[in-house]
């Protein structure tokens, strides 16, 4: 495995040109691609984009959502991908510590990921970065077909 250079990767704001691109190369690996595409249409001010070597590395997908009660302001983290060239050398973590960075550069004090609660290689990952369990809890209601939700 080649190593990178993490001096070398350059992080940038992702901007609306970013879009095709980005979908081109990780496409066949996001199975909800309608919303993804929907998501990139919106606000892009929370979003990054990795490049190495003049090749996308890796790309954040987030924005900023008010939430709860009392209302608050944090940094919704939608998706982190990775060229599979590229994992396991640094990037995922470069694009989180600049959303981090920019987060702590417009006051925003939380930056939230909902994650599988049983995949323990993403939880690691993402306690590595420095996330910890929220005080936020998630109810899913889910519509079964011919069946109401809790029936």
């Amino acid at each position: 495995m080649k190593t990178v250079d993490e001096n070398a990767v350059k992080i940038r704001p992702m901007v609306s040109s970013d879009i095709a691109p980005t979908l081109d190369i990780w496409w066949a690996d996001i199975p909800e691609k309608d919303m993804v595409a929907a998501e990139l249409l919106g606000s892009l001010d929370l979003s990054y984009i990795a490049e190495y070597e003049g090749i996308l590395a890796g790309f954040l997908l987030a924005k900023l959502e008010y939430t709860g009660h009392p209302m608050t302001g944090a940094a919704m983290l939608y998706l982190i991908s990775v060229n599979p060239d590229f994992r396991k050398r640094g990037i995922g973590t470069l694009l989180v510590d600049a959303i981090a960075r920019d987060c702590k550069a417009k006051k925003i004090k939380i930056i939230r990921a909902s994650i599988p609660e049983k995949d323990a290689e993403i939880i690691r990952y993402f306690n590595d970065a420095g996330f910890r369990r929220s005080n936020v809890i998630n109810f899913d209601k889910i519509e079964q077909a011919g069946h109401p939700a809790g029936k």
